[in-house]
Order: structure tokens, then C-alpha cells, then sequence
């Protein structure tokens, strides 16, 4: 029963390694380079805080705010927001995010 199993196996590692071997493989000149798009920082924001406190301790925190939509009249919005902490000394991370859309009457 076992040597069944393993000529199964061979059968079928034999095949797949011929799929690959036969598979055309493309010339120098054809691989893409790849390029990474950076975003605009444009309707933007990131603020950086950090501080010690007697209370508190040593914290750290970042909060970056983008505008997504705006209407072509001003009256509307969509925004981002994303916000993450960090207390050393209590071993206290915090973070979350979110998305809020308003629009003016």
C-alpha cells in the first residue's frame, strides 16, 4: 500500500517538474521593471507628538489626516483619519482609524 503511494507521488512530481521545464520562459528584455507610485501629500496631514508626564509616562503618538473628496462647490467632504499611541513605560499601545464624510446645507 505504501509503495503505491509513493509511486503516485513520484508520478506526480515527474509531471509537475515537466509542466515547469516546458513552460516558456521569457527573454531578458521582456521582464518589467517594477515601479512603485508614490502618492501626493497634497490635502495631507501628520503630527507627531511624544512626551514624558509624571502621571503618564513616556508617550508617543501620530496622527495622519487626508482629505479624500471634496465637491466642486466646497460644500462636501470625505475624509480619512488614522491615529496610533505608545506607552513605555505602562506598555499601553493605542491605535485605530477611521472616515468621516460631512456635508454643508
Amino acid at each position: 500500500m505504501s509503495s503505491n503511494k509513493c509511486t503516485i507521488v513520484f508520478v506526480l512530481a515527474c509531471c509537475l517538474l515537466a509542466l515547469a521545464s516546458a513552460y516558456p520562459q521569457p527573454e531578458p528584455e521582456e521582464y518589467l521593471p517594477l515601479v512603485r507610485h508614490v502618492r501626493s501629500p497634497e490635502g495631507g496631514s501628520v503630527v507627531f507628538e511624544a512626551g514624558k508626564d509624571a502621571q503618564r509616562g513616556r508617550e508617543a503618538s501620530v496622527q495622519y489626516n487626508h482629505n479624500l473628496y471634496t465637491s466642486r462647490d466646497g460644500r462636501g467632504s470625505v475624509d480619512a483619519q488614522a491615529h496610533a499611541s505608545r506607552n513605555f513605560d505602562y506598555n499601553r499601545n493605542d491605535y485605530g482609524g477611521g472616515i468621516q464624510a460631512s456635508w454643508k446645507f
